[in-house]
């Protein structure tokens, strides 16, 4: 847990392996807290994500070359998205 202006939570899901293993962890309050919450390997845990949620999946290109893919899943991110469109178009 880090604090600044909003705290932000990191989450690593990469040693679980079944869904209930994740729902034992209580992460409603990280999840629908005032804070980011940040998850790797969210796939293990896609039924307990709000619906309204930003995926952003990193891809690996080269050494020092990475892809970034965001998926946006509500109309808060979508809205989101169209303004940082809309920021790195101008």
């Amino acid at each position: 847990e880090l604090h600044g202006r909003l705290p932000l939570y990191h989450i690593d899901l990469y040693r679980l392996d079944h869904i209930e293993e994740v729902e034992e962890l209580g992460l409603d309050n990280y999840l629908y807290g005032k804070g980011v919450c940040v998850i790797e390997w969210a796939e293990k845990g896609l039924s307990v994500l709000p619906a309204e949620h930003l995926m952003i999946q990193i891809g690996y290109l080269s050494d020092t070359e990475r892809s970034f893919q965001l998926k946006p899943n509500g109309k808060r991110y979508l809205e989101v998205l169209g303004q940082l469109k809309h920021l790195t178009l101008n």
